[in-house]
């Protein structure tokens, strides 16, 4: 089977995850391929580490060869080792030193962006229509590309917004890049695949979990240069975490007004001296 190089290099990252030589996902499991490499150099050359002398299990390779025969679009991969590699995420402690890219990575050199997160439960007109003047408020200001995580929700909507206002955005997955999740934005995500940006943190051919989802938020909050805009959350919401991330990372965190109208949300008054109403 014949591959193109960056589907070769993903192969060679599936493996080794599914050989159990390289974590994925974590924090601990960025610091070691990071460290990897920079030390040992590509992902084929930490693969023949591995397996140059030992061949990678037959059931392996016959399991990603399939998967690989299958995919009918064209990807890019830029490791911390790259000039592309965004310098934003090189001040990240623990971001993912793989992007696996469809569309536009010219994208990640703009620094005018920034990260609109929010609750999947976005169903309040009145809600959709603050997250929608928000969006065109900053792209009128100066902001060139919104980063979100498409999922359902808020993210979808920052993502649509930004579209519908003639801006640029990124979409940061917790799926492999040949997946769709939730189902319902796939015509969404292959629309900015082909005129804006997707990006994943891990390699076709390897199960997403759960925690694939939290730690997106790490390269969604990483990717903007100066903030995070919270659509609304409650204290229960997976926006919390690109909330603390956001912080972590001494960026600005800004909310829609209508959180603060809400006595259970407690967030804005924990957060209250890193946090910037937008008034609506």
């Amino acid at each position: 089977m014949k591959l193109t190089k960056a589907q070769k290099l993903a192969w060679f990252h599936a493996a080794l995850i599914l050989a159990k030589k390289v974590p994925v996902g974590s924090v601990s499991a960025n610091n070691k391929l990071r460290d990897m490499l920079l030390n040992v150099g590509t992902l084929e050359d930490i693969y023949n580490l591995h397996f140059g002398m030992i061949p990678i299990e037959e059931s392996i390779e016959k399991k990603l060869d399939d998967v690989y025969s299958k995919i009918n679009f064209d990807f890019k991969i830029i490791t911390i080792n790259d000039p592309e590699y965004p310098e934003k995420l090189r001040l990240v402690e623990g971001a993912t030193p793989i992007l696996y890219c469809r569309g536009d990575i010219g994208l990640l050199k703009l620094e005018k962006s920034i990260s609109f997160v929010g609750t999947r439960e976005l169903h309040n007109p009145e809600h959709i229509q603050h997250g929608d003047r928000t969006i065109q408020r900053l792209l009128s200001s100066g902001y060139q590309v919104i980063v979100s995580g498409l999922a359902a929700g808020s993210d979808t909507l920052g993502h649509k917004s930004a579209i519908k206002h003639g801006g640029k955005t990124i979409a940061v997955l917790g799926t492999s890049l040949d997946q769709y999740f939730p189902k319902e934005n796939k015509a969404l995500q292959d629309e900015i695949a082909q005129n804006h940006l997707l990006i994943s943190e891990y390699p076709i051919g390897i199960r997403s979990f759960g925690s694939f989802f939290a730690n997106r938020n790490r390269t969604t909050v990483g990717l903007s240069g100066d903030g995070v805009v919270v659509a609304r959350s409650g204290d229960r919401s997976g926006t919390q975490y690109a909330v603390r991330h956001c912080i972590e990372q001494g960026k600005q965190l800004y909310a829609l007004e209508n959180n603060i109208h809400e006595p259970e949300y407690q967030w804005v008054h924990k957060y209250k001296d890193h946090l910037k109403v937008i008034r609506l």
